[in-house]
């Protein structure tokens, strides 16, 4: 009994030594990225349930799946980032955890063009710019974040030319939200900004299944819905700049 107590205070002391930040923001930034990590079952269980029922068919529904699959590997190399980083994110770390991350995330977003809509030319850029990505991230070429964000964007366009449904673009919309914070979680480090990223990260994800789910029950989502939810995210993004430029830095455990 002795023993096994002594081996948890143990695990438990190392843990604490894992992180760099207070245990309620600790529990808060992990929780967070949990959800993202499980955000892309929610599209794998869309697409098995609704596929057959979409206006237009996916062109590849399999590998839909699949690229969820590669994403939820994605962002496990983003969490071994973050634990080689202790949790206290700042400026962006360059490492080979960090080029698997975003390797991977740029591939899985050119497996969703490809299943998605399966058109040729858009299919073959996405292909193009994901052999490129690496090699823009090796060199530190500028580019790289622009390559990343073209893929997301043709993935976004391919589900919307399948549903016909707006709610498509919203991932765009809140995962500028979840960049937004990311930019003052670097500036001012406020840790619990962290945690806030990731979960709009993952309910910007939300964005597709609910496409494919109201296409499929024929309750597409209207443009007015998704203009009203752009700009509410631009107000909210406007009246929290100046709090969030006062926030001081979480200190630092070690």
């Amino acid at each position: 009994m002795k023993e096994a107590l002594a081996l948890n205070t143990s695990f438990a002391q190392q843990l604490r030594e894992e992180f760099d930040l207070p245990t309620p923001i600790a529990v808060w930034v992990v929780v967070t990225h949990i959800f993202v990590l499980l955000c892309p079952l929610l599209l794998i269980w869309a697409v098995d349930k609704y596929a057959s029922l979409l206006p237009q068919a996916l062109a590849n529904a399999t590998l839909v799946q699949l690229a969820s699959a590669v994403y939820i590997g994605a962002t496990a190399f983003e969490v071994a980032q973050n634990s080689a980083d202790r949790w206290y994110l700042t400026e962006a770390t360059r490492s080979v955890a960090d080029l698997f991350f975003n390797a991977l995330m740029t591939a899985a977003f050119c497996m969703y063009t490809i299943g998605f809509y399966g058109n040729a030319w858009m299919s073959l850029a996405a292909v193009i710019l994901t052999i490129i990505y690496p090699f823009a991230y090796i060199k530190n070429h500028p580019s790289h974040r622009g390559i990343n964000g073209m893929v997301v964007l043709l993935a976004t366009v391919s589900l919307f030319l399948v549903t016909g449904d707006p709610a498509a673009f919203l991932f765009l919309v809140v995962t500028g939200l979840g960049v937004y914070f990311i930019t003052f979680v670097v500036k001012q480090r406020a840790q619990w900004l962290h945690g806030w990223a990731a979960l709009v990260f993952g309910i910007a994800f939300l964005a597709w299944p609910w496409a494919i789910v109201a296409a499929a029950n024929q309750e597409i989502t209207g443009w007015g819905v998704c203009i009203g939810v752009a700009l509410a995210t631009g107000v909210v993004a406007a009246g929290l700049t100046p709090v969030l430029r006062k926030m001081p830095p979480t200190p630092r455990q070690t």
